[in-house]
């Protein structure tokens, strides 16, 4: 095997352990419902050991079935066994004093000053092998543990008689760093299955006196305490630090212990899903901290214990060709299918419009949505009526040729004006609708528009769908419904609130329906600037009776609605109405279903707003409608609007 698949398995391998063993907090969590934290630990590594001794039995058989030599026909000496001895000492005593810590202080400051171990690792290397480091690993080094610590910053409460549990987390911290020391040291000599053997197996020895004085239960007592001793076995201590021990031979202890910072990351991400847990904005902005000092360290030539950028440099520049080749691909069928472009701008599209209910939430801090609504209508005016200033411009050419050469027809004029009015109806009927039934009455019955663009479609403009379509819409539409499902609830004092939303739908349709029969006689600037327009002379004479605030009162506030006037309605709004020049309103209808559960997953995001396993199955589900809609033969329409 050359040196650059060596390389790229080491990788794979680093990162592949540090996601297994991720999963130790969520095991350990669960399996202390019934074990204390000594005795699950205890667990995970007898029952490793026993692993490793079987894998080792089987390959002693094969071997001597076979005509294959063992890789490993070295004796013991005294240093050897005195290392593993260490090793196996120091890995229990890590766990220990990192469990002790976490009864005497918060969880942020043992996770804090525990991933420090980069540190001192780095301190052992300088110390005992006068090892220099570039100050390009210096530096990523200094962002990833910055990064680790912003992780739990807002977590933070350090008090003066916490410093127990924090000096016990420094200490797990220390003895990290000198287990992954000696597990390097080992790994010139011998397979991570026979060094994981032996530090399981001391580990085990090492934690059991402590059992019997503390006269812990030691073994568990139910079916689904054994289920998550032996997940943690298997999957953090076999399989996480069997593959973190591998990449030991190629990678220094320094660079392994600087992305076992990324296990609070995977950990997180994980507890979100299992657990419902929240992450806040600072958790992200640490996260992406992480990354970034990991990239700049591991990049250095200090990191590893063979020369190793240039074949980082083969890998990057083969992605590079591969991605370049793949966009010049793409853009040949961006021209060739109409369809292909409509759908891209319809998904880029949903991204800033599920993001307007996250955005006017923090605008009503100030002023009122419907408020929020007539500034971001009349900025977005005014930045459409200045676009298709331009376009005059333009026309002015002689070697240009706009689709707007007629004048308009009072067909036109009230096609513009409906569509107008259409939208903003819309948006007034869902406020009144939130005021007078709940979120989830509201969001299951105006997200029912599919229903009315295509009933619309097939009885007035005589559209036929075929059942691709028809399966893909209702499949997104369960989905959908599902994902508020149990929130619904119906009362009689909430019809009239039911009824808004239910006519909210049906203006929804009405709008899309409009858009996509303007599209054949208008460009998209054209469109937008009535359709903001009309919206802003609509709310203008009613604004100052249904809203008690008309204007923010702080340059924040103005940001915000600035904000989300350029990136949810020009940007969002815009590339929703092109995509109708590319699509039936039909497509776009459904997959549409999709902005509840993308402002859903905003919200958790910015508001830490909870997100659970059921709802990203119904995330799941309507994308899988809309695959099964935009694959279908129903979607195309093409315009004149200019590609």
């Amino acid at each position: 095997m050359n040196v650059s698949n060596q390389t790229k398995i080491a990788i794979a391998s680093l990162f592949v352990g540090v996601g297994a063993i991720s999963f130790g907090s969520i095991f350990m969590k669960l399996s202390e419902m019934e074990l204390s934290p000594n005795a699950t630990v205890f667990n995970r590594f007898w029952l490793a050991s026993v692993v490793f001794l079987v894998w080792h039995g089987y390959k002693a058989i094969r071997q001597r079935f076979s005509l294959e030599k063992s890789g490993e026909q070295q004796t013991y000496t005294s240093q050897d066994l005195l290392l593993l001895l260490g090793a196996g000492i120091l890995w229990a005593a890590t766990l220990g004093f990192l469990a002790w810590s976490l009864t005497q202080t918060s969880v942020a400051i043992s996770s804090v000053l525990h991933n420090l171990a980069p540190i001192f690792t780095s301190l052992g290397v300088w110390l005992l092998f006068r090892q220099a480091f570039e100050s390009q690993f210096l530096i990523g080094m200094a962002i990833a543990l910055g990064g680790a610590i912003a992780i739990e910053f807002e977590e933070l409460q350090i008090a003066t008689d916490e410093v127990q549990g924090g000096f016990a987390a420094i200490v797990s911290a220390v003895f990290l760093s000198g287990y992954l020391l000696i597990v390097e040291k080992l790994r010139t000599k011998f397979s991570p299955a026979t060094i994981q053997l032996w530090i399981s197996a001391i580990a085990a020895l090492a934690i059991f006196p402590i059992l019997l004085f503390t006269q812990d239960q030691v073994f568990p007592s139910t079916v689904s305490g054994w289920l998550w001793v032996i997940s943690l076995a298997l999957i953090c201590q076999v399989l996480g630090h069997g593959l973190l021990t591998y990449s030991l031979a190629k990678f220094s202890s320094v660079v392994v212990s600087l992305v076992h910072l990324l296990e609070p990351l995977f950990s997180g991400i994980f507890a979100v899903v299992i657990f419902s847990e929240k992450l806040t904005f600072s958790n992200w902005v640490g996260f992406a901290v992480v990354l970034m000092g990991l990239y700049l360290a591991i990049s250095s030539q200090a990191t590893v214990n063979f020369p190793f950028q240039e074949s980082v440099k083969t890998i990057v520049n083969t992605f590079v060709k591969s991605i370049t080749i793949k966009l010049l691909l793409l853009k040949q069928q961006f021209f060739e299918t109409p369809a292909l472009l409509g759908a891209v701008s319809l998904f880029v599209a949903l991204i800033p419009i599920s993001l307007a209910p996250s955005l006017t939430k923090l605008c009503e801090q100030e002023i009122g949505a419907n408020a929020v609504g007539f500034h971001r209508s009349w900025i977005a005016a005014v930045v459409f009526a200045l676009w298709n200033g331009l376009e005059a411009l333009r026309r002015q050419q002689p070697d240009h040729q706009p689709i707007e050469q007629k004048p308009f027809t009072k067909k036109d004029v009230w096609l513009l004006l409906a569509m107008g009015s259409a939208a903003t109806t819309s948006l007034l009927l869902w406020a009144w609708s939130l005021s007078q039934t709940s979120v989830a009455n509201v969001a299951l019955l105006s997200n029912l528009n599919p229903l009315f663009v295509a009933a619309a479609g097939y009885l007035l403009l005589g559209r036929r769908f075929d059942n691709r379509f028809v399966i893909g819409m209702v499949i997104a539409l369960l989905g959908a419904i599902a994902f508020e499902l149990h929130n619904i609830q119906f009362a009689t004092d909430q019809i009239l609130g039911d009824a808004l939303a239910f006519l909210t739908a049906v203006f929804i349709a009405t709008y899309l329906l409009l858009i996509e029969q303007l599209q054949t006689r208008f460009t998209t600037a054209t469109i937008m600037l009535w359709r903001c327009g009309v919206t802003t002379m609509f709310l203008l004479p009613i604004l100052p009776f249904i809203e008690e605030r008309l204007f923010p009162y702080s340059w924040m506030g103005w940001f915000f609605i600035i904000f989300q006037a350029l990136f949810c309605q020009v940007l969002g709004q815009g590339l929703l109405t092109y995509s109708l020049s590319r699509l039936s309103s039909g497509v776009v209808a459904v997959t549409l279903l999709l902005n509840p559960v993308l402002a859903s997953i905003f919200a958790w995001f910015i508001f830490s707003e909870q997100v659970g396993l059921f709802d990203w199955a119904t995330f799941a589900v309507v994308l899988v409608g809309i695959y099964l809609a935009q694959s279908s033969q129903s979607i195309i329409q093409v315009t004149n609007e200019g590609s």
